[in-house]
């Protein structure tokens, strides 16, 4: 089977309404272009022998193989007529039915997410340009785009180069089934609006399988009181109210005030049930309105993406001497 490697780049993350609330740094197209360009760069330096890339209305795959000798075949995704990410989860479901053996994903939270919901275990390689990022890290697109190559190429044990990542399933009581990667929140608004969630005092309560000190976005209210890894099973439930207060850094250069009535841990596939009315925020950002009497079943599972181990992936490398 050709060694192939997926390339899917947002072209609209880091550019929300949070550079104007916050201190959040825009990500240029051309910035996004140079991250794609490194990136194809490593795959084929990594073995990969075709490239599958994203177009969209921007043509930022386009523009970074552009005077590029590559020693691989090159292939593009029809471009959509808007930007959604819905074109990031086709793009994942594609790949995933065309044998592709590693995914270079760029984006935010938010991106991956929508790649999870396209291919819910996809091997990726989590590049961050996005926001609020927790999920992805931030890493040289170089040695990320090698590290894909070598898998797609190599095909090792996936579980030996990569971890699973947890994913939190939303079963809606009509039947409708939801995701996300780092957290969902119900948040007292009445619509999705802006979508981004930067304000705590609007928090009724939240849901987090990661809640880490060191990040950024709701999340890290759940670090405060009980902080969860991204490799630990389960996960907390935060309830807001009359109770403890925190100031916490809800986006990048924007501390915000919450106040936990209570809060639990959850162990793997424990139910918490959220009751409108309200709006669902996925991953910090509102995306479906919870109407009165209306009910969102949330539970968080260990089944989720396989995020690609650079370390372990360049170990492969050397061999012996590591």
């Amino acid at each position: 089977m050709t060694a192939t490697v997926g390339v899917i780049a947002n072209p609209v993350a880091g550019k929300d309404i949070r550079r104007l609330v916050s201190a959040a740094s825009p990500v240029s197209d051309m910035a996004k272009i140079g991250i794609i360009r490194r990136a194809v760069v490593g795959a084929v330096e990594g073995g990969a022998q075709r490239l599958l890339i994203t177009d969209d209305r921007r043509a930022l795959g386009l523009r970074a193989i552009d005077g590029l000798s590559l020693d691989a075949e090159v292939a593009f995704l029809d471009a959509p007529p808007y930007d959604s990410g819905v074109n990031s989860q086709n793009a994942a479901a594609i790949f995933r039915d065309r044998g592709v053996g590693a995914v270079i994903v760029l984006g935010g939270d938010g991106t991956h997410r929508d790649v999870a919901k396209g291919w819910r275990t996809a091997p990726v390689v989590a590049v961050s340009t996005g926001t609020n990022n927790v999920f992805p890290r931030q890493v040289e697109a170089t040695i990320a785009g090698q590290a894909a190559g070598i898998v797609a190429s190599q095909q090792p044990p996936i579980h030996k180069v990569a971890n699973q990542a947890k994913i939190i399933d939303v079963e809606l009581d009509h039947g409708e089934a939801e995701q996300a990667l780092v957290d969902i929140a119900l948040v007292d608004e009445s619509f999705t609006g802006s979508r981004a969630v930067w304000k705590g005092q609007s928090l009724l309560e939240m849901v987090a399988a990661i809640a880490e000190r060191a990040t950024v976005g709701l999340s890290s209210i759940a670090s405060r009181v009980a902080p969860t890894t991204r490799h630990q099973p389960g996960g907390v439930h935060v309830t807001f109210g009359d109770g403890e207060r925190f100031r916490v850094p809800i986006a990048p250069g924007l501390f915000s005030e919450v106040e936990i009535a209570s809060w639990r841990r959850l162990r793997a596939n424990d139910f918490v049930e959220m009751s409108g009315p309200g709006v669902l925020s996925f991953d910090g950002e509102r995306d479906l309105v919870l109407a009165s009497g209306r009910s969102a079943l949330v539970t968080v599972s260990h089944d989720g993406l396989w995020v690609i181990d650079i370390e372990k992936v360049m170990s492969l490398e050397c061999g012996e001497a590591c």
